[in-house]
């Protein structure tokens, strides 16, 4: 399975290139006029977490980073908890950065007030949210996937449901990038899910054949092909449940593009994968009847 394995990372959104400094200029600018509306000056706490994150980010994510400052935290979390869904766009673009940073990563896994979760039922299943805030939600819930401990306390702890659904809905968004980044949230949540017959296994491939039935666009189509292809590795459930759904990987429209040559050898390598499934199943049940027994 050379295609499928040789994506052993997830998808991650990095810097731009500026650091996170327009975001941390935009939420400076919010604050300010919410200051000039209450008639009032920010705290220093406040100035003192901007320059604070300013700095953070000027240093790229490595393995010997140091901890955000914890003003920066409180922030953050003052900002998701008193500011409307709205106005979060600049919060979230920088928090998607944090998340590349591995003690950030820990620190929120680890956290009752871990804020990914809120963000991700405030602004991925509400129909209301401004469409470049949900899209950067959806970025952050891509990136807390970037250090395993991260994306274990979403998809392990409970909250798996409320990223799945939505994300699920949203592959079949008319946005390019809204699909394109909801897909590579759900190949992420495939990797750490578990190798059973968990309810949240059964919704993803059934949602993950449903979509790849329809037509949509060569990159969308080749991560949400990957991640059933990581879903289905190892597991007998989901690919039981395929073959249960008639699901053809190899019968799906491929777009044309760049990714067509990737789509295809991922249908391949899916397809050898159900097939010697269906083998094993087929000799376990011959062994079984010369047993006198039926499986």
């Amino acid at each position: 399975l050379p295609t499928l394995k040789a994506f052993t990372k997830p998808f991650v959104l990095t810097d731009a290139g500026d650091k996170g400094a327009k975001s941390i200029e935009h939420l400076r600018a919010l604050q300010q006029s919410h200051h000039a509306d209450s008639n009032t000056e920010p705290p220093q706490e406040e100035v003192d977490a901007l320059q604070e994150l300013t700095a953070y980010l000027a240093r790229p994510p490595a393995d010997d980073s140091p901890q955000l400052p914890r003003g920066s935290f409180r922030l953050i979390a003052r900002v998701l908890a008193q500011w409307p869904v709205k106005a979060w766009g600049p919060v979230l673009d920088i928090l998607r950065l944090l998340l590349l940073y591995a003690p950030v990563s820990r620190h929120y896994a680890k956290s009752a007030g871990n804020p990914v979760p809120v963000i991700i039922r405030r602004c991925l299943a509400k129909q209301d949210t401004p469409r470049i805030v949900q899209l950067r939600a959806l970025f952050v819930a891509s990136n807390v996937f970037a250090h395993t401990e991260g994306g274990v306390a979403v998809v392990r702890e409970g909250h798996g449901p409320s990223v799945l659904e939505p994300c699920l809905e949203l592959v079949g968004n008319g946005d390019l990038a809204t699909r394109m980044t909801a897909a590579a949230v759900l190949y992420n949540m495939a990797r750490l899910l578990p190798r059973s017959e968990d309810m949240e296994v059964i919704q993803l491939a059934s949602g993950l054949a449903h979509h790849l039935s329809e037509k949509t666009d060569g990159e969308t189509q080749f991560r949400l092909l990957l991640a059933l292809a990581q879903l289905v590795y190892c597991n007998s459930a989901a690919c039981s449940l395929l073959q249960s759904l008639a699901f053809d990987p190899e019968g799906i429209e491929v777009e044309g593009g760049a990714q067509e040559a990737k789509v295809r050898a991922i249908a391949k390598e899916l397809k050898h994968m159900m097939e010697r499934k269906k083998k094993q199943k087929e000799e376990e049940k011959r062994a079984l009847a010369l047993l006198g027994l039926t499986l």
